[in-house]
């Protein structure tokens, strides 16, 4: 017989974990780890500095988990993926320039570099998707095209990131 699905009340979560509750702390983590994980996987394709930005996302989360309530997100898990992503982004996608507050020391951003060589119509959907976080349905919406195209151009772009990030 399969396992059930767990339903988690996320208000009651949050309310765990702004009391710093440990427990709460680990079912967090073993419940939305691996999608966090997995996402991550997207823009740093090595998996040592994956998890190093991982454990990066759940300090902050841990941390920040008050802010939520305040950041607009519908849903914690919504919030937990824009942290994610701005994290990957931000730790996993520069070159051999030294990152201070956000800011590239020397090089130029591997990030912007790779958003360059796209086409302008590409250009836009991966600034919507990664930079703006919108879901492919709202992109689509705005672009006056279908998801599933949306979707198949998102899987391209990515294909050729990690094509680009490990040139």
């Amino acid at each position: 017989m399969g396992q059930a699905a767990v339903h988690i009340d996320e208000h009651l979560l949050i309310e765990r974990l702004i009391a710093d509750d440990p427990g709460a702390r680990e079912l967090l983590y073993d419940y939305y780890g691996p999608a966090l994980f997995s996402l991550i996987l997207q823009v740093v394709p090595d998996n040592k500095k994956a998890e190093d930005i991982l454990t990066t996302v759940f300090v902050r989360i841990y941390s920040e988990v008050y802010t939520y309530k305040q950041s607009g997100n519908a849903t914690l898990f919504g919030w937990m993926m824009r942290l994610t992503r701005e994290i990957a982004l931000s730790e996993g996608c520069h070159t051999d320039g030294k990152i201070v507050g956000g800011v590239t020391i020397q090089g130029q951003h591997s990030l912007q570099r790779f958003t360059n060589t796209l086409p302008q119509e590409k250009q836009k959907i991966f600034y919507l998707c990664y930079f703006k976080g919108l879901p492919k349905e709202a992109i689509a919406r705005m672009m006056g095209v279908e998801a599933e195209m949306i979707a198949g151009q998102m899987k391209e772009i990515m294909v050729a990131f990690r094509n680009f990030l490990r040139n």
